[in-house]
This record gives C-alpha cells, sequence and structure tokens, in this order.
C-alpha cells in the first residue's frame, strides 16, 4: 500500500469498513475539537444502534468477542474523527492518547492484548503517526454494560 494512499484505503486493504456512526445514549458531546486537537469521549463498540454482546470478559464475553467489539470501538472513533474533519481523515496528524477500558472479571489478565485491538485499527489506517501512548484499565461495569469502551485524543490539521 502507498504512503500516500488515505486512511480509510488502508483500512480497506486490511478488511476493514468504518460502520455507521453512532450516536451517544445520553447527553453529551461524543466529540469537540479545540483548535489542533480533538476531543473524543467514550466510544462503545456499536453496531446497528446497540453493543450487540453485554457483560464482563472472563465471564460473559470472551476474549475473542472483547478483542472485536474493541476494534469496532477504534473504527467508530474513526467515524467521529472524519466528522469533526469535514470527511477527510487524512487530516487527522496523529493520535495523541488512548485509554482503553475492559469490564473484566477479577481474574481476566489480557486487557491489554484486547486493547491491542484499538492500536491496531490506528496504525493500520494512520501508520506511525497511529501510535499513541496508551493506558488500559479493567473495571468493574461500563456504560450500558458493555465489555469495552475507548476514549481518545488525536491531533488535527487545518
Amino acid at each position: 500500500m502507498s504512503e500516500n494512499a488515505s486512511p480509510e484505503d488502508r483500512l480497506r486493504a486490511a478488511g476493514l469498513e468504518l460502520p455507521t456512526r453512532e450516536g451517544p445514549a445520553y447527553d453529551y458531546l461524543p466529540v469537540r475539537r479545540d483548535g489542533a486537537t480533538i476531543y473524543l469521549a467514550g466510544t462503545l463498540g456499536k453496531e446497528n444502534g446497540n453493543v450487540q454482546r453485554l457483560g464482563k470478559v472472563g465471564a460473559e464475553i470472551d476474549e475473542a468477542e472483547a478483542a472485536r467489539q474493541m476494534q469496532i470501538c477504534a473504527l467508530q472513533a474513526l467515524n467521529w474523527l472524519k466528522e469533526v474533519t469535514g470527511q477527510d481523515l487524512g487530516r487527522v496528524t496523529g493520535i495523541l492518547q488512548l485509554k482503553c477500558y475492559i469490564a473484566c472479571t477479577a481474574e481476566f489478565s489480557g486487557i491489554s492484548r484486547i486493547a491491542d485491538s484499538a492500536t491496531g485499527v490506528f496504525v493500520t489506517a494512520f501508520g506511525e503517526a497511529g501510535r499513541h501512548p496508551r493506558s488500559v484499565l479493567g473495571m468493574m461495569r461500563l456504560p450500558q454494560d458493555a465489555p469495552v469502551m475507548i476514549d481518545l485524543i488525536a491531533g488535527v490539521q487545518d
């Protein structure tokens, strides 16, 4: 794939497509731009309006399903970035910070492996600019009983 390929072309070449953008269920701004910085609120792996499988990783959700939903979170995040950049993901200069949240049992120890699914989406889309500092947190519960969620900060050019 050419370095000049668009982020969406890179995703397609990897077999990934941006899903239909899903909005928040509650009263808050899902995304805000301040100058050259975009702040994205917690984003769930929604498909067709809902998170399809609910619960905790290590109990109701296995690691493979959690990784799949984490990838959807990242693709949903790209949808929001696309909206803020006037439908041009090429204006994103990089992912400045990523936080991954995994609702899991106390015994589950694979939270970083699950977070790698989100990181992989951003590196696929943006190359080295998609690499980022990252925090991964195991949680008792997430909104709407989702197993995974991300939020991020990204850079953008005018």
